[in-house]
């Protein structure tokens, strides 16, 4: 392990700090399976449970007490960063309930009206987050957490609250003002797809799932959509939709006719490819 992640711990250690992980439920393996069976999770949170999105359990963040730092499972998950299963956190004094509150609080982002679901428990997200801030707002963002560690692109790194605590939501809040670079709006924009399949496709992405990485799936969708010039809501649901199935993946119909524009070629595929709505891409 590295340098930074053994300082990082040992420090908390030090403090006799309560260590939290923050778990990412669509990281490819699931980072929760395997700490559930090794007992890990026994003072967890399955956050969406707890609120108006109960039906998007399945892809819900977990907040959990890490009781014993020292367990197999969670230094198998230390090596393997890359997944991009989550973040830890460290606390005072364990206060699961009110960590909980202070997530939902800040769970919801309405932009105009259009609601979506903010990704705290993605590192990568969280990262760019705690970049795009002052460290002099990172108390807002982070609440009751003292501190925390979390991988970015290929290091560990460590962000302090220098005032943790409760705080109200201010709007606007600090953690969204800064747009996303290329890369990082393709890395959740490819996140929410993944969300989306698993919410209104579920047994249609599950059974991908089993002989397909979904993620590099999504790369290869999100690559023709590119190159057919297909950017909206509507026009990724009905590819990403209709492509789970192979045999209409492969119809030869998908391909775009020579002289057709974006808009045509889109027309022309939803006559033949149609099927109800099934909700909202992000």
């Amino acid at each position: 392990m590295s340098d930074a992640l053994n300082n990082w711990l040992g420090e908390q250690s030090r403090l006799n700090r309560v260590l939290i992980l923050a778990l990412d439920s669509l990281a490819e393996p699931n980072p929760v399976t395997s700490l559930y069976s090794a007992g890990v999770m026994q003072r967890s949170v399955q956050l969406y449970r707890r609120t108006e999105f109960v039906q998007f359990a399945a892809i819900s963040p977990w907040l959990t007490e890490l009781e014993n730092p020292g367990n197999e499972a969670f230094r198998l998950l230390l090596d393997d960063p890359q997944r991009n299963w989550g973040w830890i956190g460290s606390m005072d004094k364990a206060d699961l309930d009110g960590l909980t509150q202070h997530w939902i609080a800040r769970m919801v982002i309405d932009e105009d009206g259009d609601r979506s679901l903010f990704r705290f428990q993605d590192n990568r997200v969280l990262a760019r987050c705690l970049g795009n801030m002052k460290d002099t707002e990172w108390p807002l963002l982070l609440g009751p957490i003292s501190s925390v560690l979390y991988w970015d692109e290929d290091q560990w790194k460590s962000a302090d609250n220098g005032r943790p605590g409760q705080y109200p939501v201010p709007n606007p809040a600090p953690w969204l003002r800064t747009p996303e670079s290329g890369e990082q709006a393709r890395s959740i924009l490819r996140d929410n797809l993944k969300r989306w399949l698993f919410t209104y496709h579920v047994d249609a992405a599950a059974a991908l799932a089993e002989t397909h990485v979904v993620s590099e799936w999504l790369e290869e969708q999100m690559d023709l959509l590119d190159t057919w010039g297909w950017q909206t809501p509507e026009q990724r649901e009905l590819m990403l939709s209709r492509r789970l199935s192979p045999p209409c993946a492969a119809d030869i119909a998908w391909e775009p006719i020579p002289g057709e524009t974006p808009e045509q070629h889109f027309d022309r595929c939803q006559r033949v490819f149609a099927e109800p709505k099934a909700g909202a891409t992000a």
